[in-house]
C-alpha cells in the first residue's frame, strides 16, 4: 500500500522534508509542549516534534495500516498514535498545540470538527489547506456547503496570527489563544 509519507520500503506521494514547509514556527516553539496532531498519517509529522522537544505527542488518523507504520519508527519516543475518524472523535484532554495539517477539507463537517479540535489546544492551532479552500473550505465532501474556518476559530477563541506557504503552496494559519485580557496568548 502507498503511503502518505514516502518511508524506507514503501513509497509516498511526499517526504517529509516537503511536509515540514511552513512549520518552522511550529518547531521553534514546540519545546516542552504537548501536541495533538489530527489526521497524522504515518506518524512522521509528530515524531519530528518529539525530536524538536515536544514533551508529548498524539496522533489520530483513520487509516489503520498508516498507524501501523508509525507505530514501528516510533521507538521510545514519547508519542502514541490511535485509530480515530476525524468526523466524530472528541478529544478528552488537552494540549497546548493542536495541528490540523490537510485534513479539515476531507471531512463531512469541517466546521465541527475544527471547533472540536480547537477547543482541546491551550495556545496554538496550525491549520494546513489546500489553496483553493484557504481559508473557506467548499467541498463536496461536505456538501460544497462554505465552511468559514476564520470565523469558528474566533468563535473558539483564538486569532489568526500568521500566515505561511506549506508544501505545495498549501495555505497555512497559526491560530494563537486569546487570552481573557485581550493579549495573544504567542505575543
Amino acid at each position: 500500500m502507498k503511503g502518505w509519507f514516502g518511508v524506507p520500503g514503501r513509497p509516498g506521494d511526499r517526504t517529509l522534508k516537503q511536509q515540514l514547509t511552513g512549520l518552522e514556527h511550529l518547531i521553534e516553539r514546540v519545546e516542552g509542549k504537548t501536541v495533538l496532531d489530527v489526521g497524522c498519517a504515518e506518524g512522521l509529522i509528530s515524531l519530528q516534534l518529539f525530536d524538536e522537544g515536544a514533551s508529548a505527542v498524539h496522533g489520530l488518523e483513520v487509516v489503520a495500516d498508516h498507524l501501523t507504520v508509525g507505530n514501528k519508527l516510533r521507538g521510545d519516543r514519547a508519542v502514541t498514535f490511535e485509530h480515530a475518524d476525524a468526523n466524530s472523535y472528541k478529544p478528552v484532554r488537552r494540549y497546548d498545540i493542536v495541528l490540523m495539517l490537510a485534513v479539515l477539507q476531507k471531512l463531512r463537517d469541517p466546521s465541527m470538527a475544527c471547533r472540536r479540535f480547537a477547543d482541546a489546544a491551550r495556545e496554538l492551532v496550525v491549520i494546513r489547506l489546500p489553496p483553493k479552500f484557504a481559508p473557506t473550505i467548499v467541498d463536496e465532501r461536505s456538501g460544497s456547503h462554505p465552511h468559514h474556518i476564520d470565523k469558528v476559530m474566533e468563535s473558539c477563541g483564538f486569532a489568526l496570527a500568521q500566515i505561511t506557504a506549506g508544501p505545495f503552496d498549501e495555505w497555512m494559519g497559526y491560530y494563537e489563544r486569546i487570552g481573557t485580557d485581550g493579549s495573544i496568548y504567542g505575543e
